[in-house]
């Protein structure tokens, strides 16, 4: 269940996105540093690498939530697919795209924000011509992969 906690600081962490700043993980695996930083500068410095066509950058994680910024190119595509245990936020910063929710695609522009509970089927393809980016958080948080795909 997505609890006020949960809510409060996924809300949080949208908000600093939402200024173009973002707390970011000091050296692996270390939460107890806040470093803020552009989301251009952060994917300045984790560029896509050659024939990728998306990305997920990790940018912070505790026992409760796992935060990506991720970047997807023109074109690609992540398919209907449901997560089994975690919640997801995801608010979309840059690029236009047809998000599936609620069993049809709807279009997506930077400043829409999408919340998915556990056990519902979503997924996202970059229609436009530049990078799709977003801010994706889970909760709990996302130690390891929870990703089923609809056949």
């Amino acid at each position: 269940m997505f609890s006020r906690k949960r809510a409060l600081t996924a809300v949080l962490v949208v908000g600093l996105f939402a200024c173009g700043v973002i707390a970011a993980i000091a050296g692996e695996g270390d939460t107890t540093w806040q470093i803020l930083a552009k989301v251009d500068e952060l994917l300045e410095k984790n560029p896509l690498a050659p024939g990728e066509k998306a990305q997920m950058i990790k940018i912070a994680e505790d026992d409760t939530i796992t935060a990506y910024l991720i970047r997807m190119g023109p074109g690609a595509e992540l398919g209907p697919h449901v997560h089994r245990t975690h919640d997801e936020i995801e608010y979309f910063i840059k690029g236009t795209a047809l998000l599936f929710v609620n069993d049809a695609w709807v279009e997506i522009r930077p400043g829409n924000v999408h919340f998915n509970p556990m056990g519902k089927a979503h997924g996202v393809r970059n229609t436009g011509s530049e990078p799709l980016v977003a801010l994706i958080v889970f909760t709990p948080a996302m130690r390891e992969t929870d990703r089923y795909f609809l056949k």
